[in-house]
């Protein structure tokens, strides 16, 4: 990067940047995509409009654009982070090879960077953040102990930042309520949550917190309170409407669940991160199936799969392709998760072969052996934790053992 200055971003961190505009608008994109708030990418636009060379800008966008599923984009805005990168920071450098690994598809080599990276610059967020939250390395990793691995990795960053860090207390409260402390996590999220508001990682932090201590109706107080303040395009809306559902099924008040499906997330899912939209319309659609109401936009969360993920995902996103396929009586879908979860096991990823005894057990109960579903289903829910994403997600293995009942979609 010729003629570049060094600065400094919000948190203290050197960047290599030609123009100071272009710094004001990257510092604003990582605070838009480390509090889930609308137009990083936009943001980041303007940042490589002021400075087309601004290596770790071209790095964030690679970043965001993986997130929503624009994997060629992604590479070819980490191609030009390296292009630009010759000249730079250890930490910058470092940055950017972390974000190369997730574009190349290297999420266990992507999760050994990011612990050493944490070692050396444990005040780069952005790059720390990817190990984080329900969906970061961490939980995907597929280890048995990934709650517990992530909390000591919070625990180790957040003496390095201010104590009244919004990002580092909500980080801290996903941290300690999913590893089983849900009143630490609860009182750390209120303080986040008072020093700022609009955050919508918080918001979502704080629906898990009322969820791990049973309270469905402060949930529902607190989020429909908070939810007036948050744009509809935030990437968090459609997803803060499912917990409300959630906590509408568990009142029993099923009707309510189903509005908030047609009426808000489903229409989200343009705005919405594709891995959080496809688990969000199937696993609503599995658990109000399970109750006994199969009446819903099952074909639109086909499509919207059949659009994203051609080609499968991870085994838990192939977990809630399964539940679409076994709603849909498709065995031939059910047979290719099936097919690309015997690869990813035999390569070696510990969820796989816990996403696998669901699958054979949705597939038993398509065929009316609920004694083999519920041994699949069973063997499942013992390991459940390797399949990642949040303990509340997970409860979906839960309450389908509980019923042994296959939601059936509606027919087209």
């Amino acid at each position: 990067m010729t003629g570049a200055a060094l600065v400094h971003d919000h948190l203290g961190n050197l960047l290599s940047c030609r123009s100071a505009e272009a710094v004001l608008a990257y510092d604003r994109a990582v605070d838009c995509q480390l509090h889930a708030w609308p137009d990083p990418l936009v943001e980041l636009q303007a940042a490589l409009g002021h400075d087309p060379e601004f290596a770790l800008a071209h790095a964030a966008m690679a970043l965001v654009l993986m997130a929503r599923g624009r994997g060629a984009d992604a590479r070819d805005a980490i191609a030009a982070a390296h292009h630009n990168a010759a000249a730079l920071t250890a930490r910058e450098q470092s940055h950017i090879a972390l974000v190369a690994l997730l574009a190349e598809g290297k999420p266990a080599l992507a999760l050994t960077a990011v612990v050493e990276h944490a070692r050396h610059w444990p005040t780069d967020a952005l790059a720390l953040s990817t190990a984080l939250g329900a969906f970061g390395l961490f939980a995907f990793s597929g280890r048995a102990d990934h709650n517990e691995a992530r909390l000591d990795f919070v625990r180790h960053i957040a003496p390095h930042h201010a104590g009244d860090n919004p990002w580092v207390l909500t980080q801290l409260s996903w941290a300690h309520t999913e590893a089983g402390w849900p009143d630490i996590g609860f009182d750390l999220i209120q303080r986040s949550l008072a020093l700022r508001s609009a955050n919508g990682n918080a918001a979502h932090v704080m629906m898990h917190a009322h969820f791990e201590r049973g309270h469905a109706a402060e949930a529902l107080q607190f989020i429909d309170g908070w939810l007036p303040g948050c744009p509809d395009d935030a990437m968090l809306f459609g997803h803060l409407h499912w917990h409300a559902a959630l906590c509408e099924i568990d009142l029993d008040r099923h009707d309510a669940a189903e509005r908030r499906l047609v009426g808000s997330i489903e229409p989200h899912l343009r705005h919405a991160l594709p891995l959080v939209g496809m688990t969000d319309m199937a696993s609503l659609l599995w658990r109000l199936g399970l109750q006994g109401r199969d009446r819903g936009p099952w074909a639109a969360a086909a499509a919207y799969a059949a659009l994203k993920f051609p080609n499968g995902g991870n085994a838990f996103a192939e977990m809630h392709l399964a539940m679409l396929a076994a709603a849909h009586r498709d065995a031939t879908a059910l047979a290719a998760c099936t097919a690309r979860l015997e690869r990813a096991a035999d390569a070696g990823h510990g969820a796989a072969p816990v996403a696998l005894r669901w699958v054979a057990g949705l597939g038993a109960l398509s065929a009316g052996d609920s004694a083999a579903a519920r041994a699949h289903l069973q063997a499942c829910l013992d390991h459940a934790v390797r399949l990642g994403g949040s303990h509340a997600q997970r409860t979906v293995v839960d309450h389908t053992l509980a019923t042994l009942r296959l939601p059936v979609a509606e027919p087209v």
